[in-house]
């Protein structure tokens, strides 16, 4: 059963275009499953929590989304969990940095490649976060790469 993403009435698998709103829709010809993650329930809630789906990414921000979202709302819920995992490894990769620098503060080219293998690590980390808003704008539920599988906080 397939839904148009536009207006959400329900259409057949062979329609190419909404026979209500005109939408063209995105799952194959002839296919009748939608390619998104929700059905036209769900999308009211993404739509309604779209934005602590994407505060959830923007670091420290993840703790408000986690606390003020819904707890109905699954996407809401899926996002901020994400993002505050995201931002717990960040804290960890940086206290690590400090620690490690800290140590080694008398050989400096091991703190210059501390230095520098956590700033990469951390660009990763803004990459990651760019995906993560731009997958909940787009409003899908998917992990994120790599770090996706790493569960710090669940449900």
């Amino acid at each position: 059963m397939a839904f148009c993403p536009n207006c959400g009435i329900q259409v057949s698998g062979s329609q190419r275009f909404c026979a209500k709103c005109g939408a063209a829709q995105p799952y194959g010809y002839g296919d009748n499953t939608p390619r998104g993650r929700y059905d036209y329930g769900q999308r009211n809630d993404i739509n309604d929590n779209k934005v602590f789906a994407i505060i959830s990414y923007l670091g420290f921000l993840s703790l408000v989304s986690y606390f003020a979202a819904p707890k109905s709302s699954s996407c809401a819920r899926f996002h901020a969990i994400q993002g505050l995992n995201l931002f717990i490894m960040e804290c960890i990769v940086s206290a690590a940095s400090g620690i490690f620098s800290g140590i080694f503060f008398w050989a400096w080219p091991i703190k210059v490649i501390i230095s520098a293998s956590a700033g990469l690590i951390c660009l990763g980390f803004v990459a990651l976060s760019i995906i993560g808003i731009v997958k909940a704008a787009n409003g899908t539920m998917e992990e994120l790469p790599v770090v996706g599988q790493i569960k710090i906080i669940k449900n």
